[in-house]
């Protein structure tokens, strides 16, 4: 008989929420001065404090991953069960696309959110800690000279290393959208399935395929960055006037060509397929439905703008409401794309019966 694991520290959702106000605190008091991190800190606080108040427990899966490593006490929290399924089996709406969304995301919120946050987190605050450490440098005459020589050009040593910074922060970001593609995934098909979310062994099945993830990514955001490459360069020759009706023709073939695209995570994932069977396979479920995918896409990304012009408008805010909104918003879009994917199978071929019979086995105990 195993001994028991010793316990460390009870971890709490109000301790989390503590930990996040003190967060906000300290970066509003040493990097990002303004009201952004102070109403985030107010916000979390008040969280704290709701929390506490009403004995919140940590979701069943989370509760089962922080004492199998000795951070809570063991509680037997009762996971949910679902009885009715967060889609019908059959082609949808958009209105129900989305609804099925919510469903899935608020039942499982800390795979499909928490994870986000958590990997956002780092590069965010990285970056924000750069960009006030370039002003600092700035400001500083005699550290500006080591930077900038003669003529207002940068030297040698500093393009290197901000080439460097630029790179290993687009490393980092494609490995930590390859993981949020792989678990957003997966947990959208286990809960459309009716199987289990589990958060260790989601994150476990998740890192098995952050890598192929990452390459299809980076070969997704190559393709459309040579287009636009091909764009901004007619814009800038002198045969611009002429090339107009190209340049238009242009810009709608790169958005058909990022929409058609657009499934080829889900394909890379629950397919496992290579990442230009992935392609292929991604245009043939999407061509017969351009229409109905650019009008699913377009709905998420009008629900969004608001929050961009906010962002435009007050600069200061901008980091915080990245942290706050991005892994939302994640955690919505990745969910969305699987639902795509199952609605437009199941309007070519029985992709619903599967479902549907899947979903009665794992629910049927």
């Amino acid at each position: 008989m195993s001994e028991p694991r010793t316990v460390w520290f009870d971890f709490r959702p109000h301790h989390a929420m503590c930990a996040l106000a003190v967060l906000w605190v300290v970066l509003a008091l040493v990097t990002w001065p303004g009201i952004g991190c102070w109403l985030a800190a107010a916000a979390y606080f008040g969280a704290a404090g709701y929390t506490r108040l009403r004995r919140t427990n940590w979701p069943a899966d989370v509760q089962a991953a922080c004492a199998n490593r000795g951070w809570a006490l063991p509680r037997d929290v009762p996971a949910p069960v679902d009885r009715e399924p967060p889609i019908p089996f059959r082609p949808m709406t958009i209105a129900e696309l989305y609804a099925g969304v919510v469903k899935i995301v608020v039942r499982n919120w800390p795979t499909l959110i928490g994870v986000p946050a958590v990997i956002l987190t780092g590069p965010v605050v990285a970056l924000v800690a750069a960009n006030q450490i370039v002003e600092m440098v700035m400001g500083s005459p005699q550290l500006a000279d080591m930077v900038v020589g003669g003529g207002g050009h940068l030297r040698p040593g500093a393009v290197a290393l901000i080439v460097a910074v630029a790179v290993a922060f687009c490393v980092v970001m494609l490995l930590g959208d390859g993981l949020m593609i792989s678990i957003g995934t997966q947990a959208a098909d286990r809960a459309v399935r009716g199987e289990p979310i589990r958060f260790d062994e989601m994150f476990h099945r998740a890192k098995q395929r952050k890598y192929a993830a990452c390459r299809l990514i980076g070969a997704y955001y190559l393709i459309l960055a040579v287009m636009l490459l091909v764009q901004v360069v007619a814009v800038s020759s002198v045969f611009y006037t002429a090339l107009v009706p190209t340049l238009v023709l242009g810009g709608l073939v790169s958005v058909v060509v990022a929409i058609l695209l657009c499934l080829s995570p889900v394909v890379l994932v629950l397919e496992k397929r290579g990442i230009a069977d992935s392609f292929r396979r991604s245009i043939e479920i999407c061509r017969p439905a351009l229409g109905r995918v650019v009008a699913i896409n377009l709905v998420w990304i009008v629900a969004v703008m608001p929050v961009v012009v906010l962002c435009m408008w007050f600069p200061t805010v901008t980091p915080v409401v990245a942290l706050m909104v991005a892994p939302v918003v994640f955690g919505l879009v990745r969910c969305l794309q699987m639902l795509v994917y199952a609605d437009l199978r199941m309007r070519q071929d029985n992709y619903g019966q599967e479902l549907r019979t899947a979903w009665a086995r794992n629910t049927s105990g």
